[in-house]
């Protein structure tokens, strides 16, 4: 077995490339349990594609269009001139879960980090992937916080006109609640659940049957929940009292 580590510069990103030996028709002899099942198990609402811009204080387009829905990231408050302070982002309020369990994902995620690595792998035989999560964890932002900040003089005049358009639409919501993997490891197989060799670039050989499991640090955010709509809360705050409409219905209904 040979390990190689990949450390970028800046420190914030860590990559990390395993190479271990497995015989050519090993199989996986157990189904993993789907991750969006766990995280539905676990009160959040499963994303389509883990999407590392779906952080708690991001704004994203929920719409219903004939039985279809669909969400659109838009941006993120910060760009708005709002701070992290100002709105009560937290990072870690919720507990990590699934430490040291595997579950089943799509196999379009590992692949995407398989080719950043310029690594090999038959990808149309790429069935599925199975993940291992090493680190996680559930940030969130305080909705009333804000609702309270956008209420004190002047904070409204802060923001830029083109910001209050877009977030005075009825379908634009705001992202309060997101679950993150921060550390994960990777690994393919074909429809039949054999382990897929991964060679090339950054992964090395071991032995005359390569093969590998992908290591990748960097937040990724696989689910959301409490995604509230923004008007009129925002900017009616008197009316913040009353339940705030959340869009966690309807994203239950898209199709991964």
């Amino acid at each position: 077995m040979r390990r190689f580590d990949l450390i970028a510069v800046c420190g914030a990103l860590v990559w990390v490339v395993t190479a271990v030996s497995f015989p050519a028709a090993q199989i996986v002899t157990f189904q993993p349990l789907p991750l969006k099942q766990f995280l539905e198990e676990n009160g959040w609402v499963s994303l389509p594609l883990p999407d590392k811009r779906m952080a708690p204080g991001s704004v994203a387009k929920v719409t219903k269009k004939d039985g279809t829905v669909t969400m659109q990231w838009l941006g993120d408050l910060r760009r708005c001139g709002i701070t992290d302070r100002e709105f009560g982002y937290v990072r870690g309020k919720y507990s990590p879960i699934g430490i040291g369990d595997s579950f089943g994902i799509n196999a379009s995620i590992a692949l995407r980090y398989v080719a950043k690595l310029e690594g090999t792998v038959d990808f149309e035989k790429a069935g599925g992937a199975i993940m291992r999560i090493e680190d996680s964890g559930g940030d969130a932002v305080d909705f009333d916080g804000l609702t309270n900040w956008m209420a004190r003089s002047g904070a409204a005049r802060r923001m830029p006109q083109v910001c209050n358009n877009f977030l005075a639409q009825e379908d634009i919501y705001l992202v309060s609640e997101a679950f993150r993997i921060s550390k994960a490891s990777y690994g393919l197989v074909d429809k039949n659940g054999a382990r897929l060799t991964i060679t090339g670039g950054a992964f090395v050989q071991a032995g005359s049957r390569p093969s590998g499991t992908l290591s990748v640090s960097d937040d990724l955010y696989f689910g959301v929940r409490h995604v509230k709509q923004l008007a009129p809360d925002l900017f009616e705050p008197w009316l913040a009292s009353r339940t705030v409409p959340e869009a966690d219905a309807l994203l239950r209904l898209i199709e991964p």
